[in-house]
């Protein structure tokens, strides 16, 4: 059954690429879209089943993404703050999945979560000073996303640092992603919209949270 949702995630979210390539939106895409993410969804329901406590986090934070999906499928204004704002949410319930759980949490981490976790960091200041000034009035709002979606990133770090779960790297891996997938949209949104922007912004997403409802 896993097998099965996952393949026809990947069926689904291809053809959402493809019902976006260039700038020319079909009418497919209304459908794939929310679609993928509601498959990706079923597989959490399905796969994190030995993790209850996580997995009703997962879920709920991919139904919040649900929403920014929808959201986002619209132009304006208010269709992005919507999508914006159902994504913080999402992010805010990630991070609650990801220290679920958790061992306590040692002072002397390895040195290279704290030189990732420090890149990562820097990487993520360095582009909100370059991003922030073409926000507009939207800076407050992308200030506040930029930093909970930064909080959710370091938390998946974290969690692969401690967790004996080899598959919580998977989840790191899923989390950067997702900060790979927003940092080409907010191009798109407020420096330009290259023709590689959108397919780009949607396979690293659905990779993103694909991991993040599988892996444990």
């Amino acid at each position: 059954m896993p097998s099965l949702l996952i393949a026809a995630a990947l069926a689904s979210g291809l053809a959402t690429i493809a019902g976006d390539w260039r700038g020319v939106r079909r009418r497919w895409f209304y459908l794939t879209k929310p679609l993928t993410t509601l498959l990706i969804l079923a597989l959490a329901a399905i796969t994190l089943t030995h993790a209850p406590r996580y997995q009703a986090w997962v879920m709920a934070a991919l139904g919040f993404c649900l929403l920014g999906d929808v959201a986002l499928m619209f132009a304006g204004t208010r269709a992005f703050v919507l999508g914006l704002s159902s994504f913080l949410l999402g992010h805010v319930l990630f991070i609650a999945a990801f220290v679920t759980d958790l061992p306590l949490v040692p002072l002397a981490l390895p040195l290279v979560v704290w030189l990732l976790g420090g890149v990562f960091l820097a990487g993520v200041l360095s582009y909100a000073r370059w991003l922030l000034p073409r926000t507009g009035r939207l800076k407050p709002a992308v200030l506040m996303y930029l930093t909970v979606l930064t909080a959710m990133t370091l938390a998946a770090l974290l969690r692969a640092a401690v967790s004996e779960s080899p598959a919580a790297n998977w989840v790191c891996a899923g989390a950067m992603l997702f900060a790979v997938s927003d940092a080409v949209l907010a191009y798109r949104k407020f420096v330009r919209a290259p023709w590689w922007g959108q397919p780009v912004t949607l396979l690293t997403y659905y990779l993103a949270i694909g991991l993040m409802a599988w892996a444990y």
